[in-house]
């Protein structure tokens, strides 16, 4: 990903510096090289050597699968597409607060067919969709998924939007 952007900003660079003394132009080299920094790093961005970063609990600037952790509790978001899949952990083990937060992107989160869950959303200027098929564009609501009749939630989750979309399925 990065080398695509340094080594055309290096090979740029020096090809500038060489024609600029070879020619002896009267140009401010300062400028024209803060300029290919920058024109490198766009182009890297455009054709796919950008800088995204994804590890277990987040995802920036890139777009992937996360497979929840009972030992986690923070799962992020931020410029980008993620989805979070609560499905391969066993009931017994969800019975904790989980917080999960998109950030300018979208996020899609997988929960297990017989859990109940209740989720606290909060929406800024962005579409939260719960499993029933209402949403919420702005400010907070507290929803109770409830399958099972349980009237106990297996797992609490924390549900943050800005300037996004999460969709919520079990």
């Amino acid at each position: 990903m990065r080398t695509f952007f340094w080594g055309l900003f290096l090979i740029s660079s020096g090809l500038f510096l060489i024609l600029k003394h070879y020619f002896n132009w009267n140009v401010p080299a300062f400028r024209i090289i803060i300029g290919l920094f920058l024109l490198s790093l766009g182009l890297s961005l455009l054709f796919g050597g950008g800088t995204g970063y994804q590890d277990k609990n987040t995802i920036i600037f890139n777009e992937g699968r996360i497979s929840v952790d009972i030992n986690e509790k923070d799962y992020s978001v931020i410029f980008g597409s993620a989805t979070f899949d609560f499905r391969e952990i066993p009931i017994a083990d969800l019975n904790r607060k989980m917080e999960v937060s998109t950030i300018f992107g979208s996020a899609e989160i997988l929960l297990p067919k017989d859990a109940s869950v209740e989720i606290e959303a909060n929406s800024v200027f962005s579409s939260t969709q719960f499993p029933d098929g209402s949403s919420l564009t702005f400010g907070d609501r507290t929803f109770l998924s409830d399958p099972q009749g349980k009237k106990e939630a297996d797992i609490k989750l924390e549900v943050n939007t800005v300037f996004g979309s999460t969709v919520i399925s079990h």
